[in-house]
């Protein structure tokens, strides 16, 4: 039995649930007895780890951002997320979420230090195996 397999945390924000609802069977599929956490809202998401990471043990997460909803966008959200304590940011690794093909999008999230990567959406099983092969 490996004893050194990480429980992996995600958090998908996306306004469709759809989306939402695939994006956690591939993570599923890819990264058995992960910790899949799915919101539609962003306020309720940026609330939810605003109290969750600050007050909850640490723990590693990949977060999946959608960059178009309305309201908040994805860039409105990580404009937020900038200003959380450090012990909060530190657990993150965030990839923005996108089926846009705007190149300033891209270029925004490769330049933007509390970004990981930018994924087209949809979300694949390939793109997951990828993930894990870096994560170890």
């Amino acid at each position: 039995m490996d004893t050194k397999q990480v429980n992996r945390h995600f958090i998908v924000i996306d306004d469709d649930p759809i989306n939402n609802h695939i994006c956690s069977r591939f993570i599923e599929i890819v990264f058995q007895g992960a910790d899949i956490k799915t919101l539609t809202h962003p306020e309720t998401a940026l609330e939810y780890i605003g109290i969750d990471y600050l007050n909850g043990p640490e723990k590693d997460t990949i977060l999946f951002l959608d960059i178009n909803m309305p309201f908040l966008s994805g860039w409105d959200v990580l404009n937020r997320f900038a200003l959380l304590p450090e012990k909060i940011k530190k657990q993150f690794s965030i990839y923005m979420l996108s089926s846009s093909v705007d190149i300033e999008d891209r270029k925004r999230a490769i330049n933007s230090p509390l970004v990981s990567g930018f994924i087209e959406k949809p979300l694949s099983i390939e793109g997951l195996q990828e993930m894990k092969l870096r994560l170890g």
